[in-house]
């Protein structure tokens, strides 16, 4: 059943959005099974049985580094393939977002209502002599060009060296001053748009820790700063602490909240105390939340989030009062449209860096893939209640052995149903164990269709924007290899 007339947005991308997303569930009714397979199950299940005859004649003597190259398009790959196979690999890589950050076509915009940017010229040339001062420190003084770098990890640095200038960009399009950045951690992107960019920044953080933390390296930074420019004015972010969710958020009291902060931290008048939403990565059903705060209050300018952790959204809006997915009227009406736990905590890994780990043969750590399944087997003979058991997070090392893995696995259960000797060195153990390329090769095939599932999360993120006649934008800002989850859902109010 098709959406409403009057809440589908005609313009080319939406149009072509939701055909791709109906394209996606073709393809996903015919193989979606994969994805919401667990591979734990992989020999109680007997998986690998479950795949197509074509398939399993050519898979069962590729070896991973060899599929790890066909999988990323190597022509070189001389082996003959099933046609079903590769029309699905051709299928996969036309339907999904392309998540290369260098090329800019492949940036997504609504073109229905979107906004008229209006700049003022003082506040570019404020943007331009700031960066300037900053840009002329970091190439003349490597000492300075450290300051910003300090306690970040390289992933993170960055990705905040990325997301502050598109963040940045969206505050000076809509004439904002001020920004809010949801599930600030430790406050490093905050202060870069403090301080770098010359924006008014309120943190929100759940973690009490975090919160202080921030504040001591927000000092840290600013009496550095200081020593290189004496006249250094910018304030510090401003930080408070709170758990935002539907179920318990007063969306009036927390705007009041962010407004009167704004203007007594900052000394803004009220008519300056408009501001925008950024998150870098909001867990779950966080960025449906910070969506629907922005479509809802007109105090809001822009948004600017990277979604992650897609498993932890709640399926099914409107479930006591939560929100998570789907969120556009377009896949609420269409009830086949479904996604699974699994089909979405596949979606969070990166395939391009699972694709270098094969084509190179480092894939040692992948062993413990087939470790799992053969332990669940174990552990299944014992008792039916130990399906699907929690275990302790092991850490693979170079040579560890089943037995290694096993006893640190299940170090926490009761000891009478802790594998033993003869549960694990016995003849069907060690024919699982010699399966270890099929394992990873169904892993694999469930890697290849995980683009898909997070392609239809974002377009339903959009098509909710879209619809409520807010242009969106989607566009790769990071390098996937660095940053697995690098779109970034952008949208911004007309003036």
């Amino acid at each position: 059943m098709a959406a409403p007339e009057d809440t589908r947005c005609r313009c080319k991308a939406c149009r072509r959005i939701r055909v791709t997303i109906d394209q996606i569930f073709s393809v996903l009714d015919i193989y979606g099974w994969l994805l919401n397979s667990y591979v734990v199950d992989f020999f109680e299940e007997k998986l690998w049985d479950k795949l197509p005859e074509s398939w399993k004649l050519t898979l069962q003597d590729t070896p991973p580094h060899e599929f790890g190259k066909w999988m990323s398009g190597d022509i070189l790959c001389t082996r003959v393939w099933p046609m079903s196979l590769l029309a699905l690999r051709q299928v996969t890589n036309m339907l999904q977002i392309n998540r290369n950050h260098e090329d800019p076509a492949n940036v997504i915009s609504c073109e229905f209502n979107k906004p008229k940017i209006n700049i003022d010229k003082d506040d570019k040339k404020f943007e331009r002599d700031k960066k300037k001062i900053f840009y002329d420190l970091y190439s003349q003084d490597d000492k300075f060009n450290n300051l910003f770098s300090k306690h970040i990890k390289k992933k993170k640095r960055y990705e905040i060296q990325e997301i502050a200038q598109v963040c940045a960009d969206c505050a000076y399009e809509s004439n904002s001053k001020c920004i809010v950045d949801i599930g600030a951690g430790m406050g490093h992107l905050a202060r870069t748009l403090a301080f770098q960019y010359g924006l008014c920044v309120t943190c929100i953080e759940q973690d009490c820790i975090l919160l202080q933390q921030a504040r001591k390296w927000d000092q840290e930074l600013l009496t550095s700063i200081k020593k290189y420019i004496p006249d250094f004015s910018e304030k510090t972010p401003e930080h408070f602490t709170a758990k935002l969710e539907s179920s318990n958020l007063d969306k009036s009291e927390l705007i009041s909240h962010l407004q009167d902060l704004f203007q007594n931290s900052f000394n803004l008048e009220e008519t300056e105390t408009k501001f925008g939403l950024v998150g870098l990565h909001p867990c779950g059903d966080l960025a449906p939340l910070l969506l629907e705060l922005y479509s809802s209050r007109s105090e809001v300018k822009f948004i600017c989030i990277v979604g992650c952790c897609y498993m932890k959204l709640t399926l099914k809006s409107e479930v006591n009062g939560l929100k998570g997915y789907p969120l556009s009227k377009f896949l609420l009406l269409c009830k086949n449209h479904t996604l699974s736990y699994t089909s979405l905590e596949v979606a969070c890994h990166a395939i391009e860096k699972y694709c270098d780990k094969l084509k190179t043969g480092n894939y040692e750590d992948l062993i413990v893939h087939t470790y799992r399944p053969a332990l669940e087997t174990i552990l299944v003979k014992k008792s039916k209640k130990l399906q699907h058991s929690q275990l302790r997070n092991v850490k693979v090392t170079k040579g560890m052995t089943f037995q290694q893995y096993c006893i640190t696995a299940t170090s926490h259960f009761n000891i009478h149903v802790q594998p033993d000797d003869s549960d694990i060195h016995n003849r069907e153990i060690k024919g699982y164990l010699n399966r270890w390329q099929q394992v990873i090769i169904f892993g694999s095939l469930r890697m290849m269709l995980a683009p898909l599932v997070e392609t239809i999360v974002l377009f339903d993120r959009f098509l909710y924007l879209s619809e409520k006649n807010l242009s969106p934008t989607l566009k790769p800002v990071f390098d996937c290899r660095l940053s697995p989850r690098n779109l970034v859902l952008i949208s911004k109010k007309r003036n």
